[in-house]
């Protein structure tokens, strides 16, 4: 793929690709309360996928084997273009399976050090469709974005943090803008090169020996040749400030604090396998779901360890800004729905790869016809994840924002709690009675009989642990509690339709 051309797609271009994905009110599944009865009123449809899934479930419980195979298979049943996360090393093969039952296997793109796929992550922000492409703040959010995803830094700043952060910025956005003028072209070993070989001191930036062996003076050099435009010759003269005025006028250990902040994070996407895959060539983008490609990053955390983890969550950023501006904002839901195909983000152990974006992602994962289905195993590992002393509100309105919660068989009370507070309590009648024989003589009986009411859980939290988990004692059956903001469920109670605000459903293990 030429990456320049990228610049000359429309900027809001849903992709144009034949519609061949179902209705937003078309079922998914056909989700029924007692194992038989299959009801409209329970089907489980694409526009429902749009708010979002969490799935919750101890190891061995039957998630990724019961429901999250059941929605795998539907999201590629249908058509769906997807981003898959991977932390598990069996896990691709069980995406060529479901791709080869529906007849998909061509559309996978498998991205891992044996494939010959890549993707310059700085070059495509540069490059790419939208009338934001090539700005300089876009890139240096977008590096920032890598910051936070290879030091899991949540839920800090603020005081001299903050500093250190526009600091940050301002080496970076200076670095970039001399990479693009001189170079029309931008790559993190550019960066790199730039940042490491610039002055220290004023006096250096005056040597004519510093400025034979520089990196950065010579592409001050080349970006002032060819920079005629007025309006950039104002950013070179910006540019060229920093580089040889205030930069090296910094003291000596705010400067060298600013710049091992850049190369800490920047030395491992400059060597070995980051390095292969993003900061080389452009061979794909997040744009090739958009036209039914299922994009799966074959970079396993139980495998990579960090690096797979860094690289996974970089592009997941990288492809929800995407999505997010692939839908024009004057586009109606009807056009949309013709012309957008649905896309999906999938990810099993799904607490290695959560942060910050998400809940923002997922509060307009609607109107950009997204699907979210994350799968782990209880609350703790999101807390655990977000990390901070707002760990657990940031993960709880992280999960608000998904709006099926799909609860299988758990053993951790905070998870069991929470779903039977999900989905909330009721005033329920108790009644009591006995009998009481009198000793005195002619004693008599008599009895006595009451009730009150209270206020239980509907669900109560000792049933999550006994749900079945699936494999050959439970005839490979798993048992499902699901919850739904808003929704109203229908049950059979007495041979009659009940509403309720959840259901309990059956997965087969089954292929």
């Amino acid at each position: 793929m030429d990456e320049f051309s990228l610049a000359k797609r429309p900027p809001s271009a849903p992709t144009g690709a034949k519609r061949n994905w179902p209705d937003d009110d078309e079922a998914l599944l056909e989700l029924s309360a007692d194992g038989k009865t299959s009801r409209a009123e329970n089907y489980w449809c694409l526009k429902d996928a749009f708010e979002g899934v969490q799935i919750l479930g101890a190891t061995g419980s039957g998630k990724s084997s019961g429901s999250g195979q059941a929605l795998a298979k539907a999201f590629m049943e249908s058509n769906l273009g997807g981003l898959v996360l991977t932390a598990k090393n069996d896990e691709v093969l069980s995406w060529k399976r479901f791709a080869k039952a529906a007849g998909r296997e061509s559309e996978l793109l498998i991205v891992g050090p044996d494939s010959p796929h890549r993707f310059n992550f700085l070059r495509y922000e540069l490059k790419r469709p939208g009338t934001g492409a090539g700005h300089t703040e876009n890139l240096v959010n977008l590096f920032c974005s890598v910051l936070e995803a290879a030091e899991r830094k949540q839920g800090q700043g603020g005081g001299q943090d903050a500093y250190w952060q526009r600091t940050l910025k301002q080496l970076l956005r200076n670095a970039i803008d001399l990479a693009v003028l001189a170079l029309d072209d931008i790559d993190l070993p550019s960066l790199y090169r730039i940042i490491t070989s610039a002055p220290r001191s004023t006096e250096e930036a005056e040597n004519p020996d510093w400025q034979k062996k520089s990196a950065c003076f010579a592409l001050l050099e080349v970006a002032t040749a060819k920079t005629k435009d007025k309006g950039r010759a104002n950013d070179l003269e910006l540019t060229r400030d920093f580089w040889l005025r205030e930069f090296p006028s910094l003291a000596p250990e705010t400067r060298s604090v600013i710049v091992s902040t850049f190369t800490s994070m920047a030395d491992c996407f400059l060597r070995g396998l980051l390095r292969d895959l993003f900061c080389t060539d452009l061979t794909f983008t997040p744009e090739d779901t958009f036209n039914g490609k299922i994009i799966i990053l074959n970079l396993p955390v139980k495998e990579f360890n960090e690096l797979g983890q860094f690289a996974q969550v970089l592009f997941k950023f990288i492809w929800q800004r995407a999505v997010e501006r692939r839908i024009s904002a004057d586009m109606s839901r009807e056009a949309a729905q013709a012309a957008a195909r649905p896309v999906f983000l999938w990810a099993d152990e799904s607490q290695f790869f959560v942060n910050s974006y998400d809940a923002l992602f997922q509060s307009t994962a609607r109107s950009s016809r997204a699907c979210t289905v994350y799968l782990t195993q209880n609350l703790p590992s999101y807390f655990s994840a977000f990390g901070g002393q707002n760990s657990r509100s940031d993960a709880e309105s992280f999960l608000g924002n998904l709006q099926t919660k799909i609860f299988h068989a758990n053993g951790d009370p905070t998870t069991n709690n929470w779903a039977a507070d999900s989905i909330g309590k009721t005033r329920q009648a108790t009644f009591y009675g006995g009998l009481n024989e009198g000793m005195a003589k002619g004693g008599t009986m008599s009895q006595n009989a009451g009730g009150s009411m209270v206020v239980e859980y509907v669900v109560q939290p000792q049933e999550f642990t006994m749900l079945r988990t699936g494999g050959p004692e439970s005839e490979y059956l798993v048992d499902s509690i699901i919850f739904q903001g808003g929704r109203r469920w229908l049950a059979t109670k007495k041979g009659e339709p009940v509403a309720q605000n959840f259901i309990r459903h059956v997965f087969s293990q089954k292929s």
